[in-house]
């Protein structure tokens, strides 16, 4: 069991900084005059706080205490400022993370949790991995306007606050991520 709590600790530590850097990315988007992917970059930045809170309660119920997050995570914010790169950059740099998390780390943590029988951490792995998958998909889509000089339109952006799946324009009846209903979507607020 302590394998998964040390990869529930390391999930916790890279979906905080994650969070902390879109929020960044977010304010240069702004700066360079993007703001259809500030939003985005503000939307996946709350779903990455999803994933911290299911990480946490999967910590908290295998460590059988509750969890100080402070604790566990030290993030030096003016390291990440110094790593912000231009809105172009900080996209490719957001899909080879969320890639990254996609087929390497949440794939082994998985495995790991499914092997230790953990299914409360396994459940967490799973979803954040399948809503990982999504993030990654909308910034190459993001990237690839940007690349061609395309508009990107403005539309609504939608968060399962369960999974952290994210939507345009309306949620789906039921998240394809995790099975729960629209009722748990919540709507981001533009940051313009």
């Amino acid at each position: 069991m302590s394998l998964v709590i040390e990869n529930l600790k390391e999930a916790l530590i890279g979906e905080t900084k994650a969070r902390r850097k879109y929020e960044l990315y977010a304010e240069k988007a702004l700066e360079e005059n993007h703001p259809e992917i500030a939003y985005l970059f503000k939307a996946v930045s709350f779903a990455e706080s999803i994933h911290i809170k299911n990480h946490s309660r999967a910590l908290s119920v295998l460590t059988d205490s509750d969890i100080n997050i402070n604790e566990i995570i030290q993030i030096d914010g003016k390291e990440l400022k110094n790593k912000i790169g231009d809105t172009f950059s900080n996209l490719e740099d957001a899909i080879e993370g969320e890639l990254y998390e996609t087929k390497k780390m949440y794939k082994k943590f998985e495995k790991n949790a499914n092997s230790l029988g953990q299914e409360v951490a396994e459940l967490s792995f799973s979803l954040a991995r399948d809503a990982e998958r999504v993030h990654a998909d909308h910034f190459s889509s993001y990237l690839k306007h940007l690349e061609k000089g395309r508009e990107i339109k403005k539309r609504k952006i939608y968060v399962c606050e369960i999974c952290g799946n994210v939507e345009f324009e309306e949620p789906p009846e039921t998240c394809p991520v995790c099975d729960h209903s629209k009722n748990f979507y919540k709507e981001i607020d533009a940051p313009f």
